[in-house]
């Protein structure tokens, strides 16, 4: 389990060295399919058949549909609003901040007992790992494009640590979840289509300068 925590590390951190939209939603994919094998990993240790198909789940719609889904609606967008040429914070102490934020993760939970509970004790502080870098990245990308790769990290460090702690919730209480996913990737998408085409620039920095103050 020490192994595939790991690779799950590793796949984050490949999100966050990436500047490219396409190469961030690479990582993404690769993040997720990691993942899918961490859920496949639990069901096989606790024995909850239910946990196999949340597993499914996590591959099918967060390794492709997704992806996908994010591809078809941004291909209209210019090459330029997919590029991250500007970020608040350079790759190298990007690395170095995450780096930090995993660190800090596992000091965290060293203040919670685990009662012995290796799953526990192997993924809680991966999962608030994923969750900080998650708001890291929201933070330092300039882009509104590439925030929502932020977001999606959040999501996947939220699924892990509620999958931690529980051991698998209800399987309609997933499959909703998944669907509240895709539906609102598809949405953003689109607004942030919209918003390209409106103010030719989806610089978070620039939009705000739009405010009426």
């Amino acid at each position: 389990m020490i192994f595939s925590g790991a690779i799950l590390l590793i796949a984050t951190f490949g999100i966050v060295t990436r500047r490219g939209f396409a190469d961030w939603l690479g990582a993404y994919r690769y993040q997720s399919i990691v993942l899918a094998a961490v859920t496949a990993l639990i069901a096989y240790v606790t024995g909850i058949w239910e946990i196999y198909i949340a597993a499914g789940l996590t591959l099918v719609i967060k390794s492709i549909i997704i992806p996908k889904v994010l591809l078809y609606v941004t291909r209209n967008l210019e090459i330029e609003f997919k590029v991250e040429t500007n970020p608040y914070v350079s790759l190298r102490a990007s690395v170095i901040i995450s780096a930090f934020l995993v660190a800090l993760s596992y000091f965290l939970t060293q203040q919670i007992p685990f009662k012995s509970d290796p799953i526990v004790s192997t993924y809680l502080p991966i999962s608030i790992a994923l969750f900080l870098i998650g708001l890291f990245v929201i933070v330092n990308r300039r882009s509104a494009l590439n925030q929502v790769v932020g977001l999606l990290i959040i999501e996947n460090g939220l699924f892990l640590f509620t999958l931690t702690l529980t051991h698998g919730v209800s399987l309609i209480i997933e499959m909703g979840i998944f669907a509240d996913i895709l539906v609102g990737i598809i949405i953003s998408s689109i607004l942030l289509l919209r918003i390209s085409r409106t103010f030719d620039s989806l610089d978070v920095g620039k939009l705000q300068n739009l405010r009426d103050d």
